[in-house]
């Protein structure tokens, strides 16, 4: 046998049975625990004693209580509130949810009842549309027309006012005279037998008709005319590339000078205006001022130009728009413009005029717009300083001869004059004694030798 606490074998004469020192180590824990539990076991006796001793609660106690118990109250009444609340948000989420079914099942009934006839009804309204747009759009063309007629007799009118006539040419066949304001309208070709106040009355009254006339036809020209009006006695006329781009313009010639202004031309070029009228004979000015002459040229095929615009624009024709002739043919463009047609267009059989129709002051048919632009284009005309040029060098051709021709150096070799054969064309006048007093002038471009007297 052994021990069970030491687990030896058993010796009765050296190791007996059951060691103290064994027995005491295995006891020792339990003693001790046991120890701890009679400490415990004493401390809470003294608690209880103490509180039986003392059977009435103190106020702090009490106090406390009562704070628990409301503090336990109000939580209790917020979660009930909360939970009522929450009631009826479920509630109102289930009847917003069964009055979002019924209006989907609604809307899913009249869908379908819609959609039953929805492309005959679509077909319909569309024809509907279409017939009142043709209903409107003949009325428009309609009013147009109208107001192409109401143009038409303005213009009319105003120029049987102001007296516009053709009278046939005697002994010529087909060719005719214009007046205008019982003055003769001038022909550009042969202005140079004109007295200066026919030409100046004329082309007064040519402007003065054609701004009426664009103004009835609400037509912006060109080329800007600007007629008689405080402190601007006379009319004048504006390249095409300054028409209607400029402020305030003093007349040609004043000593006046237009205010600075806040417009946005104020700091811009001054243009300088073309005038329409002339204080000498033409022969005279071309000699005695080229300048003046070369701009009252071009305000004089600016007018013509205009006026062969307004009649391309109204459907009239001017002949062969790349003549010269034709496009400042003032008296007869002007005719057949405002005249010729009044007496045509009293036939029923004879075409529709277009007189009034395209303008810049309509829409149905505008001059502003793409078609309109196509149709501007359709008829250019040719440039007008070109014309200018041709109407100078037309002029300067009809001149008289003068009785004078130019000479070459090798031609006055060829003369062999009397004395050593030189000739001295200062000498000439002092020999002569009659043309020392003649001026000096520069030489033409295809010149290069004196002028002599021709033989007669």
């Amino acid at each position: 046998m052994e021990c069970d606490i030491c687990h030896r074998p058993h010796d009765a004469q050296r190791r007996p049975f059951l060691c103290a020192v064994d027995a005491r180590n295995r006891i020792y824990d339990g003693r001790m625990k046991n120890l701890q539990l009679m400490i415990d076991n004493d401390t809470l006796k003294a608690q209880i004693n103490e509180l039986l001793a003392d059977t009435r609660p103190s106020k702090h106690t009490w106090d406390e209580a009562i704070a628990r118990k409301e503090a336990a109250e109000q939580k209790t009444d917020q979660i009930l509130a909360a939970a009522e609340q929450l009631r009826g948000d479920i509630k109102a989420a289930r009847d917003e949810i069964q009055a979002r079914k019924a209006a989907l099942a609604r809307r899913k009934s009249d869908l379908a009842s819609v959609s039953a006839g929805l492309a005959e009804r679509r077909a319909k309204q569309l024809k509907e549309v279409e017939k009142s747009i043709h209903v409107l759009k003949f009325r428009w063309s309609q009013t147009a027309e109208d107001t192409a007629s109401t143009r038409t007799f303005l213009c009319g009118e105003a120029v049987r006012l102001y007296g516009l006539r053709r009278v046939a040419k005697k002994g010529v066949t087909g060719r005719y005279e214009y007046s205008l304001g019982r003055v003769p309208i001038v022909d550009l070709t042969s202005m140079d037998s004109l007295s200066p106040e026919v030409i100046s009355t004329s082309l007064s009254h040519i402007a003065h008709v054609l701004m009426l006339v664009s103004h009835y036809l609400s037509i912006r020209l060109p080329a800007e005319i600007t007629l008689p009006h405080r402190d601007y006695p006379r009319p004048t006329m504006f390249t095409i590339q300054n028409s209607y781009r400029h402020g305030d313009v003093s007349f040609p010639g004043s000593l006046v000078t237009a205010p600075l202004s806040d417009t946005p031309f104020a700091n811009s070029h001054v243009p300088r205006p073309r005038p329409l009228f002339v204080d000498k004979p033409l022969p005279q000015l071309c000699k005695e001022d080229p300048a003046a002459y070369s701009l009252f040229l071009e305000g004089a095929t600016l007018l013509a130009y205009d006026v062969a615009w307004l009649c391309c624009s109204q459907g009239v024709s001017v002949g062969d728009r790349t003549s010269f002739e034709d496009i400042c043919n003032m008296g007869r463009n002007l005719y057949n413009l405002l005249m010729n047609n009044q007496f045509s267009g009293q036939n029923a059989d004879e075409k529709q005029s277009w007189i009034g129709r395209f303008a810049h002051g309509t829409t149905f048919y505008s001059l502003g717009d793409d078609e309109g632009t196509e149709f501007i284009k359709s008829f250019k005309l040719p440039n007008p300083l070109k014309l200018a040029d041709k109407l100078k060098k037309k002029l300067l051709g009809d001149a008289p001869a003068p009785d004078w021709e130019v000479l070459g150096d090798d031609e006055w070799k060829d003369e062999g004059l009397a004395g050593n054969g030189a000739f001295d064309p200062k000498g000439l006048g002092s020999k002569n004694g009659g043309l020392s007093d003649v001026k000096e002038s520069p030489r033409t471009s295809n010149s290069n030798g004196w002028m002599k007297v021709k033989s007669r």
